[in-house]
């Protein structure tokens, strides 16, 4: 699935840039600038000539922002450039396994995809396995864990009465506390595959297995 929304201009040509409607801007006001100049000089008076050193001000003004609407058209360009190049790279995503900050995880054949990462050390974690609609399924204590890498979760997709839970979307709560009893900040992670890739002006939205919805950046690894 490919999705695009198009956009707009708020005044002027559709899908005109800024620096195409400021160049416009100033073409007319350099042309309104030269008629002036030129029915200034054509009617002076000869016995006193006018002073030039206004008219060559707002000319080097003019020729500033002349040069500042080029950059600005250059740096339009680049960025154009820089997008179509990520918008490529997010489509070879599609059908690809990623590994993604979502809190949704599948519990499939392939087993179940969660994993986690810490903001420092923790003396005890818990991980909460919720049913969509927010029942708990199993709870998990897995002990001290240290921060700095990603760890994987560890279940064998059997509930606190060890039945196994039948296939579907679950949602993974992380909790985790210091040796002091103090919150430690955790995120949780989902390795699901990527279907379908929509894009916006706020960037590439990744449409992943789990039917959850992720920025591009959202990406930790791929495989």
């Amino acid at each position: 699935m490919i999705d695009s929304t198009a956009t707009q201009a708020s005044a002027g040509t559709p899908n005109q840039t800024a620096a195409q409607k400021a160049s416009d801007k100033l073409d007319e006001q350099y042309q309104q600038f030269l008629t002036l100049l030129t029915a200034q000089i054509s009617n002076q008076d000869p016995l006193k000539p006018m002073d030039s050193t206004q008219f060559v001000s707002q000319l080097a003004q003019l020729s500033q922002v002349e040069q500042g609407v080029a950059t600005n058209r250059n740096l339009e360009a680049v960025l154009e450039q820089l997008q179509g190049a990520t918008a490529r790279s997010d489509l070879d995503l599609m059908g690809r396994d990623v590994l993604v900050a979502s809190d949704t995880v599948t519990l499939g054949e392939s087993g179940f995809g969660a994993a986690f990462e810490l903001g420092a050390d923790a003396d005890k974690v818990t991980a909460k396995i919720l049913a969509e609609d927010g029942t708990l399924v199993r709870e998990l204590d897995l002990g001290a864990v240290n921060a700095g890498e990603i760890h994987d979760l560890a279940w064998n997709g059997r509930d606190a009465q060890g039945l196994p839970v039948p296939p579907g979307t679950l949602r993974v709560e992380i909790s985790a506390v210091d040796s002091e009893g103090a919150q430690v900040a955790s995120e949780t992670l989902a390795r699901t595959r990527v279907e379908g890739v929509s894009f916006a002006q706020t960037g590439a939205a990744l449409h992943l297995a789990t039917g959850a919805q992720v920025n591009s950046l959202a990406v930790r690894s791929v495989r």
